[in-house]
Formats: structure tokens, C-alpha cells, sequence
């Protein structure tokens, strides 16, 4: 009897993840159809900032990027903040400041004393800013010549936040390992769903790497204040604040905006970055519920399609096949915005086979703060401060 009772649950939690996602793909749909980018050519003052870490390696091609932006010159400054390298850092910035560029440079210091060291620095760099918006990526990123004017473009006078999309570097995808395939049809996939969410006024995260923000709505929710206990969580926590404070966050999708960033070398090293990422998890709940209702929903269907093949396998494939028809028709109208290719998507039933696992194994592990940031891992007993939000 009791089995019973737990099949017919089971067929309840997939059917909500069902239509769950019909709903959304239809909702996504509409949103994409009827989405149309108001833009403004109000030039306004603007301050890159750019935190790193031992990224010596990656500094020439980073500063070649900005300092050969298509905005004026003399409306953009670079605030280089140096959160302890061990390496050429310092010589490599001071190198371009000699040259008379406009970049200023600092060591933050105290890192030894805080959570998260790239709150702390990121935060010093924001006082010092001397411009109406910041804007960031990170100091191993590849950003177009077009990528301030584009985001400039984004900020009509009642948005706060316009995030931007980040995608791997690779320069040849044949030649490119199953990690990197993963990771860059990964994360392609993953801003199918929230780009989505975007176009229907839903701002559920977005990344360091390509991120844009008035300094005024920065100082409004506080700065890090309320979220510097966590050790991650600059970008997706920062928007979190900003949203229930009722600040207006779009989405840029002009390609001319995109940055690059450079693939990761292992599985290793992804499922640092990824468990690392997941650590917001609990802190985004207590954010935004309903993109974790969603979540559940389609965790529902995916997991549930599994353990119905143990019992009942035709129902199950039938199920499984839904879920991937249905991720087929939403990734054949949005993959044009992300550059994700017919040939990439060759790639599809791996990345599903290793995305069913690999995302519960990481989120497990982001639960339990294993992983490492800026060279220090969580502390613990952190994870439990969702009060402090």
C-alpha cells in the first residue's frame, strides 16, 4: 500500500514539473516574441573595475580590450583593485599607468580579516569610483570594443542593473575537451532559461564577468553590507538586493556586448566553480522562491523520468522524451542570441547525461562550502546565515 501511495506521488511531482514546463516554455516563447530593447544614447561617466588575483598572465590582452573601447576616452576610467598577487600584477598595471592611461591601482588590504576578499576589494574600488555607473568583469575575461557603449546603451533612467552575458573562448570546438564542450553548452543552455526570464521582466542571476549598475543603486541597497558574510555572491546576491529594493534589472543582448572567458583546464577546477555557485543556493531562495519552485518543478520531471524507468520503463522513456522534445522546441528559438551552433548541439546527449548528475553532486557540495575562492574556502558555519539578508 505504501508503494502505492509512493508511485502515485511520484506521477504527482512529474506531472507539476510538467506542466511547469510547458508553462514556462510558452511564457518564454511570448516573452522572446514580444521582447523589444529600449535604448538611450545618454553618454554617462563610467568606471571599470576589475578585482584580481595572481591573473598576471591575462593582463596585457584584458587592458589591450579596454583601453581600445569605442566610447570616449575621457568618460571612462579603470579601477584596477589587486587583492594580493603573488605575481607581476603590480608591474604589469603600473606599466600602463606610466604610459599615461587612465587607470588607478590599489592593494586592497585586510583580506585575512573578511569573508569573502573580493567583496572587500570590489567594495573599495566602488568608493573610489568616480563614475554614475560601474561596470566589471573579470581580469581573465575578453571583452569586445563595443562592450562599454553597448552596456551604456542599456540604461534608460529607470534601470538600475543591466547584466550581460559570458561565454568560454574556445578556438576550435572539435578540438576542444568534453569539459570545455560541457562547460560552454552549459552555461549557453543555462542563459536559454534565464535570458528568458529576463524578457519577461524576471531577473533571476547573472555573473561578475558582464555586469553593469548605477553607483547610486549600489550605495541604495547598502553595498555588500548585507550580504559579506557569504564568500561568493557579489554579482547574483548584489542583484537580489537590488531587486527587492525595487530597482529596475534588464538584460543585454546584443552580441557586441558579449565577454569571453577562458575555459576551464579540468573537471576539477569546474566543479570548484559550479559548487562554488551553488552556495547561493539557500540565499537565493530566501530571494526569489518562485525560480526555486520552478527549479523543483523541472527537478521533478528530470529525476522523476528516471526513477519511473525503474517501474515502469515505457512511461518513463515517454516522460524523459517529453522533457527533452520540449528542451528541443526552447533551444531552437533562442540558441541564435547565444551563438550556440547546430554543431554544438551534436553535443546535447552528453552534456544531458552529465548535467542530470553533475548538477545534484555540485549543489551538494556548494551546500556544504567546499570549494575555494580567491585563494580561501568557506568558513564555516556561514551557511546558516540567511538571517543576515
Amino acid at each position: 500500500m505504501i508503494l502505492k501511495y509512493l508511485y502515485w506521488l511520484l506521477l504527482a511531482l512529474i506531472a507539476s514539473g510538467t506542466v511547469t514546463y510547458i508553462t514556462f516554455v510558452v511564457r518564454f516563447y511570448l516573452g522572446w516574441k514580444r521582447y523589444k530593447p529600449k535604448l538611450s544614447f545618454k553618454k554617462r561617466r563610467v568606471s571599470v573595475i576589475i578585482v584580481a588575483r595572481n591573473e598576471a598572465a591575462n593582463l596585457h590582452t584584458l587592458m589591450s580590450c579596454l583601453l581600445s573601447q569605442d566610447y570616449p576616452q575621457d568618460l571612462y576610467e579603470i579601477i584596477f583593485a589587486d587583492d594580493a598577487s603573488e605575481d607581476h600584477t603590480y608591474e604589469i598595471i603600473q606599466s600602463y599607468i606610466d604610459a599615461g592611461h587612465n587607470i588607478r591601482y590599489f592593494l586592497s588590504e585586510g583580506r585575512d580579516t573578511v569573508v569573502s576578499p573580493k567583496k572587500l576589494a570590489l567594495g573599495k574600488a566602488i568608493e573610489l569610483a568616480n563614475g554614475e555607473l560601474i561596470l566589471t568583469t573579470d581580469a581573465d575575461c575578453i571583452v569586445p570594443l563595443g562592450w562599454i557603449s553597448s552596456m551604456v546603451e542599456h540604461f534608460t533612467d529607470d534601470v538600475s542593473m543591466v547584466a550581460g552575458y559570458s561565454r568560454t573562448y574556445l578556438k576550435s570546438w572539435e578540438q576542444a575537451s568534453t569539459v570545455q564542450k560541457y562547460e560552454h553548452l552549459d552555461f549557453a543552455l543555462t542563459y536559454m532559461v534565464l535570458g528568458a526570464g529576463y524578457t519577461l521582466g524576471k531577473s533571476w542571476a547573472c555573473i561578475g564577468q558582464n555586469l553593469a549598475y548605477t553607483k547610486a543603486a549600489f550605495e541604495d541597497v547598502g553595498g555588500f553590507s548585507k550580504i559579506q558574510h557569504l564568500i561568493s555572491g557579489d554579482d547574483v546576491n548584489l542583484m537580489q538586493l537590488m531587486r527587492r529594493k525595487g530597482h529596475r534589472i534588464i538584460f543585454n543582448f546584443e552580441p557586441k556586448s558579449f565577454t569571453y572567458t577562458h575555459p576551464v583546464k579540468s573537471w576539477k577546477q569546474l566543479v570548484n566553480q559550479r559548487s562554488r555557485w551553488a552556495s547561493n543556493m539557500k540565499y537565493q531562495l530566501s530571494f526569489n522562491p518562485e525560480f526555486f519552485f520552478i527549479l523543483f518543478s523541472m527537478a521533478c520531471l528530470y529525476w522523476g523520468s528516471i526513477i519511473l524507468m525503474l517501474i515502469n520503463f515505457r512511461l518513463g522513456i515517454i516522460v524523459f522524451s517529453y522533457r527533452v522534445l520540449i528542451e528541443h522546441i526552447m533551444i531552437a528559438y533562442t540558441r541564435r542570441y547565444f551563438g550556440v551552433s547546430a554543431r554544438m548541439l551534436r553535443f546535447y546527449p552528453v552534456w544531458l547525461i552529465i548535467q542530470t548528475f553533475f548538477l545534484v553532486f555540485t549543489m551538494v557540495l556548494g551546500q556544504f562550502g567546499i570549494f575555494v575562492w580567491h585563494g580561501k574556502r568557506a568558513p564555516k558555519g556561514v551557511y546558516n546565515a540567511i538571517n543576515h539578508i
